[in-house]
């Protein structure tokens, strides 16, 4: 499978010697949905801006369907959402993609039919004779996907693309990055809402102080990252507690076994079960990305 965004040992230091990236490397696969996660001032944005031609690197290389990024023909079939935008107010929503359309190179043969899909996928339709400046801020997050989405680019590359949106809203992106994916097509994301993250991505890379703490598929990122619980009825037995079990109240006379592994499921249940204490309940463990997230970030800045 190709890759159409490689990056290898980048390094980007800014002037009075703040250094933002500090030999970041990972590889997009083409056809996938990859996350590029971390912390306020971990590299993202400065990652982002490399790829796309906007700031020169330190160090390091990084391609762009196959080309160095400060090629304009590197561009050619990725459409980009910034986190921050503005856009002239006065234009309608059609008006507004009709013109990003025309910027992006586009012939004007099919601009129209450009502009309905655009506008069909993000749900404005409807709105797209309204001007942009009565949008609601979920609106305008929608626009801005529209323009991205112009002319259905190979890639994406989106930062914080549901921003602002509704939950509806949000899943309906979802599904049009699924939809994307079967197709073949790429998406680099960057996004603080870990929820839809994992829902979504398959790989994610994380970073942390300019540097790359995580970069794996998401099932292997989130395998045993949850922890389970069982909850019993009665005191603890003597033995739970010599074997290093932790336990809590939990009401009503419950008490629970956290914090356990496979491993300690099983023998916390033989303890019970051979002390002839009820068991009532076992919680299985559940991969959770936040969790994942803050343990890595945590560990590196400590």
């Amino acid at each position: 499978m190709s890759a159409p965004i490689q990056v290898e040992d980048l390094g980007k230091t800014y002037r009075r010697s703040v250094v933002a990236l500090r030999g970041v490397s990972f590889v997009v696969p083409e056809g996938s949905v990859t996350a590029l996660l971390g912390p306020n001032g971990a590299g993202k944005s400065t990652t982002l801006h490399i790829l796309l031609g906007f700031l020169r690197p330190t160090r390091g290389r990084l391609v762009l369907n196959g080309r160095d990024p400060a090629d304009p023909e590197s561009r050619r079939g990725v459409g980009f959402l910034p986190e921050s935008f503005a856009f002239d107010g006065f234009s309608t929503g059609r008006g507004l993609l009709e013109r990003f359309d025309a910027l992006a190179g586009h012939p004007e043969a099919g601009r129209e039919e450009r502009v309905d899909a655009a506008l069909e996928a993000v749900g404005l339709a409807g709105d797209a004779h309204r001007k942009v400046t009565s949008y609601s801020k979920g609106m305008m997050q929608r626009i801005g996907l529209g323009q991205a989405l112009l002319g259905d680019p190979p890639l994406l590359v989106l930062d914080e693309p549901t921003s602002g949106m509704d939950p509806a809203s949000r899943h309906a992106v979802k599904d049009l990055l699924r939809t994307r994916r079967r197709e073949g097509r790429t998406t680099f994301l960057s996004s603080h809402i870990l929820a839809d993250v994992q829902e979504l991505a398959d790989r994610a890379v994380i970073l942390r102080e300019g540097r790359v703490v995580a970069d794996q598929p998401m099932g292997d990122l989130l395998a045993g990252s949850g922890r389970s619980w069982i909850e019993y009825r009665g005191e603890p037995p003597v033995s739970l507690e010599e074997a290093g079990f932790h336990t809590e109240p939990s009401g009503d006379g419950r008490i629970r076994v956290t914090g356990l592994d496979e491993a300690g499921v099983q023998r916390a249940l033989e303890i019970l079960v051979s002390r002839g204490v009820p068991v009532l309940r076992i919680a299985p463990a559940k991969s959770d990305l936040e969790a994942v997230f803050l343990r890595l970030t945590e560990e590196v800045e400590g």
